[in-house]
């Protein structure tokens, strides 16, 4: 297991989603326990509430969610958490290049998936953990 371990937020309005993805980020040593949330604007209120460790945070966001999609939180995040480490995977159903582009211009997203997560995308993004939070 990762020595260094970032927060681990999952946050997706797909329930069969949010569970494949935290049974894959355990069975892959990523964080022995990774939180989950529904609704984004929950994720944004715990985010915003509770002391953000020195070790930062890693989101696998999804884009299209009522209420508030993926865009809207990491738009509250980027003006919220200026100088916190977040790094963002987006992970969406969506193939539109535009959602691409749009997510390579964030300073907080590190990469953008296709749902569901795979362990090999996992086992990657453990590899980038190092990397991505400046260890």
């Amino acid at each position: 297991m990762n020595t260094f371990l970032p927060n681990v937020l999952v946050i997706d309005d797909d329930p069969g989603i949010l569970f494949l993805h935290k049974i894959i980020i355990k069975g892959e040593g990523l964080h022995p326990n990774p939180i989950t949330f529904f609704d984004p604007e929950e994720a944004l209120n715990h985010i915003l509430e509770n002391d953000i460790p020195e070790k930062g945070i890693l989101i696998f966001l999804d884009i299209n969610m009522p209420r508030m999609s993926g865009w809207e939180l990491l738009n509250h995040l980027e003006k919220e958490l200026r100088h916190v480490k977040v790094r963002v995977v987006m992970v969406t159903s969506s193939l539109d290049r535009s959602d691409k582009e749009k997510a390579q211009k964030s300073p907080f997203v590190m990469d953008f998936w296709e749902k569901p997560l795979n362990e090999n995308q996992i086992a990657l993004v453990a590899k980038q953990i190092p990397i991505w939070f400046e260890m």
